[in-house]
């Protein structure tokens, strides 16, 4: 059996150590610092600017289906706008979102109320749009692991 000189084996442990003095810490700040806060994301930005304009009529000021029209909604007794801030949505395909948004409600067995975005919106707004309701149940202390 050969033997391991004692220089061999501190270059390994002194390695080793270097590794995991380097490494952990740098692991540590990606896994709490590289995800930044809504309020500080240039995306969700631009998509709380579209929902506000598109959006907020409807689902709210604040994403949480309370807009001006849930008022006729319930009157009419018919689907509501959806709540964006309890977190429904986090589990949900991007795809299926921006479906939602571009072909409209009906087309989505959605509220028949809320109208197709498709044609009025560009991609990068529906994306934002997507972006800021997958985000938005984070202001209200979900998060994406939960």
């Amino acid at each position: 059996m050969k033997k391991i000189s004692t220089l061999s084996s501190f270059s390994v442990l002194a390695a080793c150590l270097i590794t995991v003095n380097l490494v952990l810490p740098l692991n540590a700040i990606a896994a709490t610092g590289s995800r930044v806060e809504p309020g500080a994301d240039p995306t969700f930005q631009a998509g709380k600017k579209t929902f506000g304009r598109y959006c907020a009529k409807c689902h709210g000021k604040g994403a949480d289906g309370e807009g001006r029209m849930a008022r006729l909604y319930r009157k009419l007794q018919t689907q509501l706008p959806s709540n964006f801030t309890i977190g429904v949505y986090l589990s949900r395909p991007d795809i299926y979102l921006r479906e939602v948004i571009s072909k409209g409600g009906a087309a989505s067995a959605m509220s028949q109320y809320m109208p197709p975005f498709g044609e009025e919106l560009s991609q990068e707004q529906i994306d934002n749009l997507v972006h800021f309701i997958k985000r938005t149940p984070e202001l209200h202390g979900f998060s994406p692991e939960k």
